[in-house]
């Protein structure tokens, strides 16, 4: 007899049944699969994930920033008007806000894909870019998975949670521009400023400049008012040489003055010598006139004549001489006084020249004090313009940060990204490996039931009780699936990195499932024949699709609860992560379902041991 892999074994006509079934089966593995997997993106919302808000909300210029709120409200879609619970996003997450305890909890039991923690330094760490460059440091968030979960939930944890911390980034740097910008304005704003300082110190300069220039044109003026009084002092001191050159004479002058007034006073002695005489005599005849008898009238008159005659001539005599001194002397007086008076004409158009030179500089430093004062007034613009620049450049100067190597290191780092998703995955395989031991050991376990008959027909008419035939044909079964699932956990084992134990409680549990899943085969073979085998594919496609993605129809998750792929894929995990809670109960749901498996074969012997009447008439 061929064996069930030989080249003759098999049937070399196939009825229509067969056909039929062997058409349906890549029908219903691929259609399962597609319709589950083919868009797993477009219903991220059949994915339930926790959020909790641990952030402490900070003051950034007198407002308050709850930059973990947003970012939950964010990752939640928003709040929606009226307060009412936001619309679904089959795009995003189903997030549920939740405390540290009840998160963990549901992280455990499978309820969440992934919890994400926004720290209470979230607020701070996300600002601190806005502060000193010492400070800066970049804000991260903690997204944790469970190994409960589906095999590509990280993935798309990982997509989600990215795409929110974009946002957020974007969020965050979008302000930090526009606080730059704002920085910019306030520069240049600083800047204009300063320019309008240079140009009142410009107009100061003109200013100083025209100041200058007036200053410069009284000057002249001055210099050459002082020219001219230069010249009316040059000929003052020509008119005064000259009157002193008239004034040399007057000495001369003068002596020959006395010199004619000593002859005069000779002349006059002599003339009053000789009067005197003349009166002596005259006095000699009077007094003999009057000795002369007669009348007394001719004495007196004679006497008389004699006094007036006296006085007259030396009155004529001291007048004449004087006159003729005094004639020579007012002669010679006019003569020097003519020169005198020439030279005081000299001095006169000397002191003429002279005031109009003084009036000239007096015009000119008028002109000079005028130039000085727009020069002043110009000079405190320029110092007031100077000023203005001076602060204007150094408010600028504060408003330009400088920035060591480091804090350009540090900044460009924070800046570009202040939100940082640090993700906290199960080890490597702990999520994958359970589920490809599942489906290998399922395949084996139908490949098993391929190659054995499911009712041992050659002792079906013996006298053997249907149940020793039932447990006879599960146990060398059983064996071949046990013998696949200690293969198939050392084979495993070796891409997941456990600790012994770890390792032998995943191999134990990969034979107890092999042993499971080949009782299961077998009873759905037993049972359903052709039928039984495909639902046995289809149950392998539900579990792969179920266990790669979180975001299949919710059908297949109910579908994938009620097969024993399920409890196998718990036991499996629960013996890399050592929960015990989780591994009894697993090993409770195969263990019924091998007994289910074993009910099945046993219906399928039963079935197959009675005979219709009339096939024994027909034998007869």
């Amino acid at each position: 007899m061929p064996g069930a892999f030989s080249a003759g074994a098999g049937s070399e006509r196939l009825g229509l049944p067969a056909i039929v079934g062997l058409l349906l089966v890549p029908l219903v593995t691929g259609g399962v699969l597609t319709w589950a997997l083919a868009t797993p993106t477009e219903h991220l919302d059949r994915v339930t994930a926790a959020i909790v808000n641990d952030d402490e909300p900070v003051t950034v210029d007198g407002s308050t920033v709850p930059l973990g709120r947003q970012f939950a409200a964010g990752l939640m879609g928003g709040t929606a008007p009226d307060g009412a619970e936001p619309e679904a996003d089959p795009q995003d997450f189903d997030w549920v806000l939740t405390n540290d305890d009840e998160a963990a909890a549901g992280l455990r039991s499978g309820r969440y894909v992934a919890v994400v923690t926004i720290p209470a330094s979230f607020s701070a760490s996300a600002t601190s870019i806005g502060g000193p460059a010492a400070s800066a440091v970049q804000a991260e968030i903690e997204v944790e998975t469970t190994p409960a979960s589906a095999a590509l939930d990280p993935a798309l944890t990982a997509a989600v949670t990215s795409t929110a911390v974009a946002s957020m980034n974007a969020q965050l740097i979008a302000q930090y521009l526009g606080n730059v910008y704002e920085g910019f304005n306030t520069i240049e704003e600083q800047i204009s400023g300063a320019a309008s300082g240079a140009a009142d110190l410009a107009t100061g300069a003109a200013s100083l400049a025209d100041g200058a220039g007036a200053l410069a044109s009284g000057a002249a003026e001055l210099a050459a008012g002082i020219g001219s009084l230069d010249a009316g002092s040059d000929a003052l001191a020509a008119g005064l040489a000259e009157l002193d050159a008239a004034a040399q004479s007057l000495p001369g002058d003068a002596s020959a003055l006395a010199q004619g007034a000593a002859e005069v006073s000779s002349a006059l002695d002599t003339a009053a010598s000789k009067l005197d005489g003349a009166t002596t005599e005259f006095a000699a005849v009077v007094a003999e006139i009057c000795a002369l008898p007669g009348p007394g009238t001719v004495c007196g008159r004679a006497s008389g004549a004699l006094g007036t005659l006296q006085t007259a001539n030396q009155d004529v005599a001291a007048l004449a001489s004087g006159a003729d001194q005094v004639t020579g002397g007012a002669e010679q007086l006019a003569a020097g006084m003519s020169v005198l008076v020439e030279g005081i004409d000299a001095s006169a158009g000397g002191a003429d020249e002279l005031a109009a030179g003084a009036d000239a500089s007096a015009a000119g430093a008028t002109s000079l004090a005028a130039g000085a004062a727009s020069l002043v007034a110009g000079a405190d613009q320029v110092e007031a313009g100077a000023a203005q620049l001076a602060d204007g450049l150094a408010s600028a100067a504060e408003q330009l940060p400088t920035y060591s190597d480091s804090d350009i290191e540090v900044l460009s780092s924070v800046a570009s990204e202040p939100v940082n998703a640090v993700q906290f995955s199960p080890p490597a395989g702990w999520q994958s490996v359970p589920l490809f031991a599942v489906v290998a050991l399922w395949i084996g376990g139908l490949v098993v039931a391929l190659a054995r008959q499911a009712v041992p027909a050659r002792r079906l008419l013996t006298a053997t009780s249907s149940g020793r035939i039932t447990l006879g044909s599960l146990l060398p079964g059983a064996a071949i699936g046990g013998a696949q699932g200690l293969v198939v956990g050392v084979a495993f084992l070796v891409a997941v990195p456990v600790g012994p134990a770890q390792g032998l409680g995943f191999t134990a549990a990969a034979v107890l499932v092999g042993a499971v899943f080949a009782a299961v085969h077998q009873g759905l073979a037993a049972a359903l024949g052709a039928a039984g085998r495909l639902a046995a594919a289809f149950v392998g496609a539900i579990a792969l699709a179920a266990g790669l993605s979180s975001t299949v129809p919710p059908s297949v998750d109910a579908f994938a609860a009620a097969f024993p792929t399920t409890p196998a894929s718990d036991l499996l995990l629960a013996t890399l992560t050592a929960d015990a809670t989780a591994a009894w109960p697993a090993v409770a749901g195969l263990v019924l379902f091998a007994l289910l498996g074993a009910a099945l074969v046993f219906a399928g012997v039963a079935a197959r041991r009675t005979v219709p009447l009339r096939s024994v008439a027909s034998e007869v």
